[in-house]
């Protein structure tokens, strides 16, 4: 089994922090050449400088793009293109999630704040990135949804409504461009740790989720660098169009905060 991404070339969306951070370190450190996409080049280009102090790791790149503006990541595509001339993997990483909001109060502009970012940054990163691993002979492309997208709660209409049209995105794609050697597949974790999500989720709403998960304990984002080096080899070129869920899904044990979106909003765009 090939489980080898040494030499592929692969862009991670929303990677100044967080889980995109951790992704673009991870497979930078298993030898893949990363494209640091973020909103703004000088936070992309300090993960940048850290991929440059891992050993052995090639030298990363830097771009800048806000992915619900289109114009924006036409132009990050077109850099990455001039830089490599190729690419081998797109990880739609980058989103938002915002505090709890009860549909009868949602505001349109939460509601697309929301879309925009998750949802349609994701189909114009594909749009634009996709040609390109196409006349590089085809690749992967990874949808980061959630487990929101399945396990619903009282207050998160929009971001639940966007992962899951973000899982049904991955099936499109792989209907759409199988044939052109493009596979797909979204990733759904559960409740994950990171700096973002440690300032809006309570130690009781963590400790009972830790509690349901394999060995006790919450995600890290290691998890799911594990995952995406596996999906981005060539061991996995066979699997497409589909959705695979890091962490099993928690029963709300009430109807009121029964997710972390219950505390307060958090940027994950990078």
């Amino acid at each position: 089994m090939n489980i080898d991404i040494a030499g592929k070339a692969v862009v991670v969306t929303g990677a100044a922090q967080g889980i995109g951070r951790a992704l673009a370190l991870g497979l930078a450190a298993e030898g893949a050449s990363v494209g640091v996409l973020a909103r703004d080049r000088k936070r992309a280009q300090l993960v940048v400088d850290e991929i440059g102090e891992l050993p052995a790791a090639p030298p990363a790149l830097a771009l800048e793009a806000d992915v619900s503006d289109e114009r924006a990541v036409i132009g990050a595509a077109a850099e990455t293109e001039a830089a490599w001339g190729r690419l081998d993997g797109l990880i739609n990483n980058a989103g938002w999630m915002p505090g709890s909001h009860p549909v009868l109060d949602l505001d349109v502009g939460v509601l697309d704040r929301v879309l925009r970012s998750n949802l349609v940054g994701s189909i114009l990163a594909t749009k634009h990135f996709a040609p390109l691993m196409i006349r590089s002979g085809g690749g992967r492309i990874i949808y980061l949804s959630s487990i929101a997208a399945v396990q619903a709660w009282p207050g998160g209409a929009a971001y639940a409504g966007a992962k899951a049209a973000i899982n049904q995105l991955a099936n499109v794609v792989h209907l759409e461009l199988a044939d052109q050697g493009i596979r797909t597949v979204a990733i759904a974790p559960g409740l994950t740790y990171s700096p973002g999500m440690r300032a809006i989720v309570g130690e009781d709403h963590l400790s009972r989720v830790a509690a349901s998960y394999p060995g006790g304990r919450i995600g890290e984002p290691g998890d799911i660098v594990a995952l995406a080096s596996f999906l981005c080899s060539d061991a996995a070129s066979h699997l497409s169009g589909t959705v695979i869920t890091v962490r099993p899904p928690v029963i709300p044990q009430t109807r009121q905060r029964t997710g972390p979106q219950a505390a307060a909003s958090r940027e994950d765009t990078g």
